[in-house]
């Protein structure tokens, strides 16, 4: 096989799409994965760079499509993220900014804010997620 400047790009772009997904606490490019890892392998095959790409978004809405049952069934189960993981303790593992840190709670690293100032070790209490970040309370 010889690797073109097509199928180097969906290559590139798989990873992208994997780290995105590895990074995000949700189901967000998986599909955009599956597509793009096909694409490398087909893409040598394929002349015009426009029909790649619409064999792209054919294929992203195809598995989007396939996915969406097993995804809802999975996530049926589950309990919602507030009530699994409110009045939780959480060590402060960094700090990244000013009053913004980063905790790991249920197998995944969180950002996290908190009304007082904490350091490196203290324990907050989950209080409440808002979008993507918990809001914590320092525990005394």
């Amino acid at each position: 096989m010889i690797w073109d400047n097509g199928m180097f790009l969906w290559f590139i772009l798989t990873l992208i799409f994997i780290g995105v997904e590895l990074a995000l606490p949700a189901l967000v490019s998986i599909w955009f994965a599956f597509a793009a890892t096909i694409l490398t392998l087909i893409s040598g095959m394929i002349t015009d760079p426009m029909n790649e790409f619409y064999i792209f978004v054919g294929l992203s809405g195809i598995f989007l499509i396939l996915t969406r049952p097993i995804v809802k069934r999975l996530l049926k189960k589950r309990k919602p993220i507030e009530s699994r993981i409110f009045g939780q303790d959480v060590e402060i593992s960094k700090e990244l900014e000013a009053d913004i840190y980063e905790v790991k709670l249920d197998g995944k690293y969180w950002r996290a804010t908190c009304n007082k100032k904490l350091e490196v070790g203290d324990i907050g209490i989950v209080e409440r997620v808002e979008g993507n970040k918990l809001i914590l309370k320092k525990k005394i």
